[in-house]
């Protein structure tokens, strides 16, 4: 069997605020963290982009927005075959190139607690191949050792 290699990633933790319903860092989480992408706080939401829509019933997305209207960070949740975890990915614009990251997002199983694991710079192309990338890595994430 052919061993998997496990791309680079960042681990970051959040926590549900009952009074605004954002996951926020947790409290171990420093402000800044390895993954400055991810913002201080996210939301799960129903997905309303009919671009999305087709790959994803929810979405996470930031507080914080742009000037221009869009959120700073948004992911669409694709399903894997793995209970409370999802695929998404998030794209950055450099020097007029767009710049695809995957993201693996875990909920608890009270939905109180959500990890997620961001792959800078790291992309399968096609989402058929991210969402076998995803189906992949989520086992080595279960079972670390």
């Amino acid at each position: 069997m052919q061993k998997f290699n496990l791309p680079q990633y960042k681990t970051v933790f959040y926590c549900i605020n009952q009074e605004t319903g954002y996951y926020t860092k947790t409290q171990e989480q420093p402000l800044k963290t390895p993954v400055m992408r991810l913002p201080y706080e996210l939301r799960l939401a129903a997905t309303r982009s009919e671009k999305i829509k087709n790959n994803a019933k929810q979405v996470l997305h930031s507080k914080e927005k742009f000037k221009s209207g869009p959120f700073k960070f948004m992911t669409g949740l694709q399903d894997t075959h793995f209970k409370n975890w999802f695929l998404g990915n998030d794209y950055e614009l450099e020097n007029g190139e767009k710049i695809i990251s995957i993201v693996l997002i875990h909920f608890s199983e009270d939905n109180q607690n959500l990890t997620v694991y961001y792959f800078p710079r790291y992309d399968k192309g096609k989402t058929d191949l991210r969402v076998k990338f995803a189906n992949q890595v989520i086992p080595i994430l279960l079972n670390p050792n």
